[in-house]
């Protein structure tokens, strides 16, 4: 094949796929045992891809014999084979470590709106955040705007305006002294122009299902293109896309060089001709730019099924039509038949009232269309969603435990913070959030329903529902002890806490009265009254030790996130909190698997600790923040739910 770059367009991301197998079968490796070597846009279209291939291609559903990467992780080996360097983006330069070496330093800056910010109500989360986003923002401009973050090193502050991330930037250059992402990518660029042809592979390189690329990125695409073919296979949504803007295409080039991200900019973009083109997205539009004015595109072919003429069909075939053809007008129908369109469920906008309320619209709505679609499967099905969290708590009541194979609508979640897809890792976000809440006697006992924290404590099924029955006799309401009550700005007195609670169970357990007998009222030398609780005696007793122990864990624990620690401090007294309070079965793979994922998440902060060389003091409200940003996911948002 020839070298240069190879574009494949399609309005559809199944219509790419046979383009890529032909190639494949065209131009094999040359060694027999040398893998295909494909780049996936993220980690949906990599598990998308290696599915439909193995469908399409492999025997019994397998294919082998394959290399899907994504692009940060194609780029580290390039630069490794090039440079000997091990990564692109070095450990440093990730946000989680950035966000720290911020933390400290926010202090400093001579800024009057920082200043005022870091003196609000809640400083020390404030603070935080504020890094994290500096922090978030910084690691953007390593990929996107590489060229600002190298003036700001040369001491040019008013590129583009002066800020007070200039000084900021240079200083933390100057801390961690390694190249950032930008720098290396300028270095591998410089490597690839000299290197012999030998060094880099004349197999065919394919790029699927990319919609967008940094400048870096793409540069580098385009100087392996001189030494290898690269082929592009690109979702494009409409054939026109850029025909009809052919006056002022010299005037959006332009824009895009000088002010990819200005207000001018924004307005052009947003006049195109057909509205959801226009919101398809700024980065996806700027990479088309891109490609049109890249003079080493070899070849540009856009699949035949988008240059046919539009057929009569439902409301979601005309609204795809009129995309692709970049006509608005398409979208009326061809015949006004109020009828049809009313029986048309190709697309259904639903007004409701509630989140529940949308959830059992779309109940009825896929159990209507698989009743009238026999052949369409479960697996058929995916759900989106812009915020799945937001109906993670309500999905149970209308479809039932994500995860379970049986019922008209089985499904699974994803893009689901981990912290919320286990019960083992939800309980760890309870115990981390009982020390802000009046830890009611409901909180506890939720606790103990917990299959990994009751076996921790060594209780049954039978010893949790005894302690439930217990603390119902003791009337416990909320709170330790009466200094807990304190903290909520409410009298200080025992009546009702844990503390006069365990009295009243050991009470009944020494006097040994049956839950027949009345208790009778004990008065104890400093002239307080204490009324057992019958029914507390014998083996069950041990029941009572677990209860303790948990109280005495939790009351530690409460103690400890009034005092500020140092980062790696709060790590390991979460770790401690986990080895005490969880004890999975190793039988069960998903609650291994959960614990597993906890420890995870907690050694994070150790190892941002170790990426950013500072162990800053910090109240335990920053670690909290800190435990629930490690639980997000971090990957390409995809499907929100599956059936």
């Amino acid at each position: 094949m020839q070298h240069g770059i190879i574009v494949y367009r399609a309005s559809r991301l199944e219509a790419l796929l046979p383009p890529l197998l032909s190639l494949m079968d065209a131009a094999p490796p040359a060694q027999a045992l040398q893998p295909f070597d494909v780049i996936a846009a993220h980690p949906g279209i990599r598990q998308w891809l290696a599915r439909a291939i193995a469908r399409r291609r492999g025997s019994g559903g397998v294919a082998a014999n394959l290399s899907i990467e994504l692009p940060s992780a194609w780029l580290d080996g390039l630069a490794r084979h090039l440079l000997g360097e091990s990564v692109v983006a070095l450990r440093p330069y990730r946000r989680e470590a950035l966000r720290w070496r911020i933390h400290e330093l926010l202090a400093e800056i001579d800024d009057p709106a920082v200043r005022r910010y870091l003196h609000g109500l809640d400083a020390p989360r404030r603070r935080f955040q504020l890094a994290d986003r500096i922090a978030a923002i910084y690691t953007r401009y390593l990929v996107y705007r590489p060229d600002w973050l190298q003036a700001w090193s040369a001491g040019r502050d008013d590129v583009p305006a002066p800020t007070f991330l200039a000084p900021l930037w240079r200083r933390q250059r100057a801390q961690i002294a390694q190249p950032h992402r930008g720098e290396r990518l300028t270095t591998l660029l410089r490597a690839l122009d000299m290197a012999a042809p030998s060094v880099v592979s004349e197999e065919p390189l394919h790029v699927f299902g990319i919609s967008h690329l940094a400048p870096t990125e793409f540069a580098t695409l385009r100087a392996v293109a001189r030494r290898r073919p690269v082929v592009l296979y690109v979702p494009d949504p409409c054939r026109e896309y850029w025909a009809g803007l052919k006056p002022e295409r010299a005037y959006l080039t332009e824009l895009a060089k000088l002010g990819a991200f200005s207000e001018a900019s924004e307005q052009q973009f947003l006049g195109l001709s057909h509205p959801l083109l226009a919101s398809w997205g700024r980065l996806g539009q700027h990479f088309m730019l891109a490609l049109a004015g890249a003079d080493d595109v070899a070849v540009d072919i856009r699949h035949s099924e988008d240059e046919q003429p539009a057929v009569e069909g439902g409301r979601l075939a005309r609204l795809q039509d009129s995309i692709r053809q970049l006509d608005t007008a398409l979208l009326a129908p061809a015949v006004a038949d109020a009828a049809r369109e009313r029986e048309d469920r190709s697309l259904r906008v639903h007004a409701c009232h509630t989140r529940l309320r949308e959830l059992e619209v779309l109940r009825d709505a896929l159990l209507r269309e698989r009743e009238a679609r026999p052949d369409l499967k479960p697996s058929d099905i995916v759900v989106m969603a812009p915020d799945i969290q937001a109906y993670v708590p309500l999905l149970p009541a209308v479809f039932g435990e994500p995860g379970r194979a049986h019922g008209a609508l089985p499904y699974h979640l994803a893009d689901v913070p981990v912290l919320r897809s286990h019960p083992l890792l939800l309980a760890f976000t309870t115990l981390l959030d009982l020390p802000q809440t009046r830890l009611s006697a409901a909180q506890v006992l939720d606790l103990l329903a917990v299959e990994e924290i009751a076996r921790a404590l060594g209780l049954d099924a039978a010893g949790v529902e005894r302690l439930s029955e217990w603390i119902a006799r003791s009337r416990v309401a909320w709170a330790l002890d009466p200094e807990f009550r304190r903290r909520f700005g409410v009298p200080a007195i025992p009546e009702h806490t844990f503390a006069w609670g365990m009295d009243r169970l050991i009470a009944g357990y020494l006097l040994g009265t049956d839950e027949d007998d009345e208790a009778q009222a004990l008065t104890l030398p400093d002239g307080d009254v204490l009324v057992p609780v019958e029914g507390v005696h014998g083996v069950q007793a041990e029941a009572l030790g677990a209860l303790d122990r948990l109280l005495q864990l939790l009351a530690e624990f409460c103690r400890d996130t009034q005092q500020r620690r140092r980062l790696r401090a709060w790590a390991q007294r979460c770790e401690a909190l986990i080895d005490n309070l969880f004890r999975a079965d190793y039988a069960d793979a998903g609650a291994t698997a959960a614990l597993a994922e906890l420890r995870r998440i907690v050694l994070s902060l150790e190892n941002d600790v170790d990426d950013a060389h500072v162990d800053p003091l910090v109240e335990f409200d920053v670690v909290l923040q800190a435990q629930h940003d490690a639980a997000q996911p971090r990957h390409w948002p995809s499907c929100a739910a599956s059936c």
